[in-house]
């Protein structure tokens, strides 16, 4: 007899899980990019960068906080949030 039907299936649905894989690590890539922008914005200025004007409101980057797990459709992906 010919190849079974099992056989097959098994390269794509590697393929997919690669592709699964894929996807959530550029989605978790685009998340963080998104946090760290906003604390730039919030603080006016890009990280390790000094405060430039004498009067601009004290902020202070911490590093980051624990890291946090977000369940999306194809998975769970780790985000580190910016103190």
């Amino acid at each position: 007899m010919g190849k079974s039907i099992t056989e097959t299936a098994k390269p794509s649905s590697t393929t997919y899980e690669a592709l699964e894989e894929m996807v959530r690590s550029k989605v978790q890539e685009y998340v963080q990019e998104i946090l760290e922008e906003e604390i730039e914005i919030f603080l006016g200025r890009k990280k390790s960068e000094r405060i430039k004007a004498v009067d601009v409101p004290p902020g202070y980057r911490n590093g980051y906080g624990k890291t946090k797990q977000f369940t999306v459709m194809n998975g769970t992906i780790n985000i580190r949030r910016p103190r």
